[in-house]
């Protein structure tokens, strides 16, 4: 079971635009996808939902591979939310619209929550805010009852309260019906705490791709002050500079290792604060332009 992508690759008006993404996506799991603008985080998406046919590559959703049993697509919910149909539409139309599409979409769970959201059916889609009409489209995502859900920039737009009701609706979906999400977010600090695993897009590829519980147990970061200004070989030839604050380093350790460990105590830090490691960091290290020269050479 699951949703396995292998080789994907799309160009667009002979512009490569993504090359040879291969992943897993498993059931239960909430995966985030970030990159730089312009990575192809969309056209990634599009490519899954069959908006663009793939140049190369293949998607199998639970064991169906889409090109032989197109059918097994709607296993997988996305809305474009650049270029839809949805502008002249009241809601209730709409709803009816993705009633017809899913067979397991439920009408009365989506009024409820349009209710609760205090959106009225009557309205039409395009007299909606920016934020109302993200609300209203993550709203038809879970009213969809489908096991794959793709999210693009879903939190753009709302007010921080929506948000928190948002994520929490997320986490009771997968918690509940064992749903799957795909969210692309440039808030890299509301993937903090939701997601499971983090996808890398850069330079048209997937460069990393990182259970962050796994992550977790093997990287580190600190911030370390020495009492010298130059800064311990062990920190330069292991370390990944994210930050300074004066004389404090904020440093990335991807394969921290006891053998570093000790070298770090050997090099008598004034300070060595262990912090908690964030989507931020991992984006920084990953996909920065910079390149982590450490100070006092």
């Amino acid at each position: 079971m699951g949703i396995k992508v292998s080789g994907l690759s799309k160009s667009i008006n002979q512009q490569l635009i993504i090359e040879n993404v291969t992943f897993d996506w498993q059931p239960g799991r909430i995966i985030g996808l970030v990159g730089r603008n312009g990575a192809g985080k969309t056209t990634l998406f599009r490519t899954m939902a069959a908006h663009y046919l793939a140049d190369h590559g293949t998607l199998v959703i639970d064991g169906a591979d889409v090109a032989q049993k197109p059918a097994v697509r709607r296993r997988l919910f996305y809305i474009d939310t650049q270029n839809n149909f949805f502008n002249y539409q009241t809601l209730s139309h709409l709803i009816k619209t993705y009633a017809l599409s899913y067979d397991h979409f439920d009408s009365q769970r989506m009024l409820r929550l349009l209710a609760e959201e205090q959106l009225a059916v009557t309205s039409h889609y395009q007299q909606l805010s920016k934020g109302q009409r993200m609300l209203f489209q993550i709203l038809l995502a879970l009213a969809s009852q489908t096991p794959y859900i793709i999210l693009d920039e879903p939190f753009d737009g709302l007010d921080v309260l929506v948000r928190e009701r948002i994520v929490t609706r997320i986490v009771d979906e997968m918690t509940s019906r064992q749903a799957s999400f795909l969210i692309s977010s440039h808030k890299l600090d509301e993937l903090d705490g939701l997601c499971d695993q983090i996808l890398f897009l850069k330079n048209h590829q997937l460069i990393a791709n990182y259970d962050l519980e796994q992550l977790r147990v093997t990287a580190r970061k600190f911030q370390l002050v020495f009492p010298q200004k130059a800064v311990p070989a062990i920190v330069k030839e292991n370390g990944q500079l994210i930050k300074v604050y004066g004389r404090v380093l904020e440093v990335y350790f991807a394969d921290y290792t006891p053998t570093i460990e000790t070298a770090l105590q050997a090099a008598e830090p004034v300070m060595m604060a262990d912090q908690p490691i964030t989507v931020t960091d991992v984006f920084r290290v990953k996909l920065g332009d910079y390149q982590a020269v450490m100070v006092g050479e």
